[in-house]
């Protein structure tokens, strides 16, 4: 198992790298801007966790909060004093929803409406969690490099965290069958050792 959580072969780098791409296009051009300082609704998130729910947490996180982290702030340009909070846990609690891959997987792939509905829901709640965080790491920055007040913070980070996360997470409950088909037919190597257990 730790070889499967820890350890990357090529298909692993190749997927994470094509979705942590798919993930930048999709935050710089494919999004509806909200304010002066960066905000915007967008689907960047989604690639993000579904390399989470086909890799588990570690390389969720890796793909996350180190590689598009990373390079989204280069681009964005505001500077690495943002990167810590901002960008590294911000994204990388994406990795949150892979903590649940295998449960959700398992509950999924039972035909009863019952652990279909657990299924979505911990889908849901692991989403909704990993906004939360995001939400939060905004707040604080905005507080701290552009002397917002808390009320002004949360008013500013609320919309276009919470809309992009709506959207994502509707888009993931849709995709959800695909990417079970996906697992079946091509399986990571985390996907593959969570069956073999």
């Amino acid at each position: 198992m730790k070889k499967a959580t820890f350890g990357f072969n090529i298909n692993d780098i190749a997927e994470i790298a094509i979705l942590c791409s798919l993930a930048i296009v999709l935050d710089q051009f494919c999004k509806i801007p909200l304010g002066a300082t960066g905000g915007s609704i967008n689907l960047s998130m989604l690639p993000l966790y579904i390399i989470a729910l086909r890799h588990g947490w570690f390389k969720g996180f890796i793909g996350g909060g180190i590689i598009y982290a990373v390079t989204t702030c280069i681009i964005d340009g505001y500077g690495f004093q943002f990167f810590p909070l901002e960008y590294f846990v911000a994204y990388g609690s994406v990795g949150i929803l892979g903590i649940f891959a295998n449960f959700i997987y398992k509950k999924f792939n039972k035909d009863n409406k019952y652990n279909i509905m657990i299924a979505y829901s911990v889908l849901v709640g692991s989403i909704a969690l990993a906004a939360v965080i995001r939400f939060f790491c905004g707040s604080i920055d905005s507080v701290i490099f552009y002397e917002y007040s808390w009320a002004a913070s949360f008013a500013y980070n609320a919309p276009y965290v919470f809309i992009s996360a709506a959207v994502v997470c509707a888009v993931m409950c849709a995709l959800l069958p695909a990417i079970k088909l996906i697992n079946h037919i091509y399986p990571s190597s985390y996907i593959k050792n969570s069956q073999d257990n």
